[in-house]
């Protein structure tokens, strides 16, 4: 069993530990704390030096479209599989693949191929069922089968307010929410209704409405890009005070969508709001189709996106949250909406001793320096230990 002590860095787990030492014994994290007689036995392990850095927890992100967003716009703008190497060196050590706008070329096979895939180089995966069309497709013929029998769907996505999708009605949701409090409680999973709130017009009480009438625990629902609009912002901060989680999205932003509100300035209306920091998640939405038309007229070069590091770091510069509540949004919240947590059978999102080794070191300024998952290093110094092999090679620079 192979030893490594993560030696004298600051401890976040998420929650301040203060300084010291984390040991790891093969996958799992053996101590956590003050150097001891375990973490003491230099000779037998591979000793890391981290003073001067944070040690987190890895980032749990909670959407995040594995198998490639797009499609909504043309044939050639479906968008390719995300590269394993890009999720780990932007901190990331579990992730859940979600369906989008194409249900036929990006099919819940090919969504849960990709899960499958992604450990063997890259992060944990899970993945939702559903997408932006109802009835969904399954692959056993039915969502209530998918979720019982297939161990890597945690939840379903639908999409409501959304010009492109179609969504199901209020006795289609509410009989949704009942068949997802049978699955959590038959399987242990999160069971979780991850919402995509869009911009179009609809009935703001429709949510409200289904959960009073299929009496399911609100924690079972999230809804994400809250930052859309102030529309969306204002219905999240509602459904958010009723119990439900809530999701803010940096791909969203005023830089790159018309109407947008900033990732910060929507967590800090959002607490403004009422709604617990506990119920507050930041996910990616990384490798989705999100197309900008830069001022001259040209479209955005394509970039993957997704990082949530620095987002954590500008809401604690901005003073909205401190960096342990604030490294919660990407750790421990996401991991307890989906039922991950130390509660559940994978215990990821903190650093606890017994706990699998899920770690980031990261910089003071949070970029990040070394990712484990498992015990096993993933990144070394920033960058992948690993590179995705299917990546395609970087162009030599031709300039003169």
């Amino acid at each position: 069993m192979t030893l490594t002590v993560l030696r004298g860095g600051v401890l976040l787990a998420p929650q301040p530990a203060g300084t010291g030492d984390v040991v790891v014994a093969g996958r799992d994290i053996l101590e956590v704390g003050p150097p001891g007689p375990t973490s003491g036995m230099a000779a037998q392990a591979t000793v890391v030096d981290c003073a001067g850095l944070l040690v987190a927890p890895g980032v749990v992100d909670g959407h995040l479209h594995i198998l490639g967003g797009g499609g909504g716009s043309g044939y050639h703008t479906r968008i390719p599989e995300l590269p394993a190497d890009v999720i780990v060196e932007a901190g990331t050590t579990s992730c859940v693949g979600m369906p989008g706008v194409d249900p036929i070329t990006k099919n819940p096979e090919a969504l849960l191929a990709r899960a499958y895939a992604l450990p063997a180089t890259g992060p944990r995966a899970w993945a939702m069922a559903g997408g932006f069309h109802w009835p969904p497709p399954t692959v056993t013929g039915s969502i209530l089968r998918d979720l019982h029998l297939l161990p890597h769907l945690v939840g379903v996505k639908i999409a409501l307010y959304e010009h492109k999708a179609t969504a199901p009605g209020p006795a289609e949701l509410a009989r949704l929410l009942r068949e997802l409090e049978w699955v959590a409680g038959a399987t242990g999973k999160a069971g979780l209704l991850h919402v995509h709130l869009g911009t179009a017009v609809g009935d703001p009480d429709l949510l409200a409405r289904a959960l009073d009438e299929s009496g399911a625990d609100p924690g079972r629902v999230q809804v994400t890009h809250a930052n859309y609009t102030p529309d969306t912002l204002g219905l999240a901060t509602r459904l958010g005070g009723l119990g439900c989680r809530v999701d803010v999205n940096p791909l969203i932003n005023p830089d790159r969508i018309t109407g947008a509100i900033a990732p910060v300035d929507a967590i800090a209306a959002l607490l403004a709001g009422g709604v617990p920091a506990g119920r507050l998640t930041l996910s990616s939405d990384g490798n989705a189709s999100v197309p900008r038309t830069l001022p001259g007229g040209d479209v955005e070069p394509f970039a993957y996106r997704v990082e949530l590091l620095p987002t954590v770091r500008a809401l604690v510069a901005a003073g909205v949250l401190d960096l342990p509540d604030a490294l919660a949004l990407v750790t421990a919240n996401p991991a307890a909406a989906l039922r991950l947590d130390g509660a559940g059978p994978h215990g990821i999102g903190t650093l606890r001793t017994g706990g699998p080794a899920d770690i980031v070191v990261l910089e003071p300024d949070l970029r990040v320096r070394h990712v484990y998952r498992d015990g096993e290093q993933l990144v070394r110094d920033g960058r992948a230990v690993a590179p995705d092999p299917f990546r395609p090679p970087q162009r030599p620079d031709t300039t003169p």
